[in-house]
């Protein structure tokens, strides 16, 4: 099956399979490993091009390999490091938070999110800059987790979320739909350098 290639892809960006299924291999070839199969309409996350293969990370699972460019249809473009064009980095899911997000990192001269992740569970994962973290208050921290979960629940039409404020490996600040409304969780490391 002959599809169209995606067009000017760039890491970050996401991807639908449009084969029935496809495989996601260990290389950049039709003769590495298979590692798993996808499906038709399964979201992938593009890490690197070689030649006619992406490099992907499977959304649903995690799992990383390679698929074949042609059988991928582009869903969004990743608005990741890029600064100065007034965007930020949750097009996807809220265009006005988006560009208050974009303005706001024109001002600072720093972005505020280097990954911003969504999972089928309701929780979203906002992974801040080192700049980001470096630069604020604990109290600014704490207003971020706050403004996303107003943000993600307001794009979830009110249903049960959850948002994770944190790079990886360290304890995020958590906010998550409780029985009697929303229920926070500060780590220690909320400080910051002002």
């Amino acid at each position: 099956m002959a599809l169209s290639a995606p067009a000017m892809a760039n890491p970050g960006d996401t991807y639908t399979i449009t084969g029935d299924r496809v495989n996601v291999r260990a290389a950049p070839s039709d003769r590495g490993a298979i590692r798993t199969t996808v499906r038709r309409g399964d979201e992938l996350l593009e890490l690197r091009q070689d030649g006619n293969w992406t490099g992907v990370r499977v959304l649903r699972t995690g799992e990383e390999g390679w698929v074949f460019s042609d059988l991928l249809r582009q869903r969004s473009a990743s608005t990741l490091g890029s600064g100065g064009n007034g965007r930020g980095s949750f097009a996807r899911y809220s265009s006005s938070f988006d560009r208050l997000i974009g303005h706001a990192n024109d001002e600072l001269g720093y972005k505020f999110a280097d990954r911003v992740e969504a999972g089928d569970d309701g929780l979203l994962r906002v992974t801040p800059s080192q700049e980001w973290l470096f630069n604020t208050s604990r109290e600014a921290k704490i207003y971020a987790a706050m403004a996303l979960y107003e943000m993600w629940k307001n794009h979830n039409n009110g249903r049960p979320v959850s948002v994770a404020l944190g790079a990886r490996g360290m304890n995020p600040i958590t906010i998550e739909d409780g029985s009697n409304g929303p229920l926070m969780d500060l780590p220690a490391l909320v400080g910051g350098s002002r």
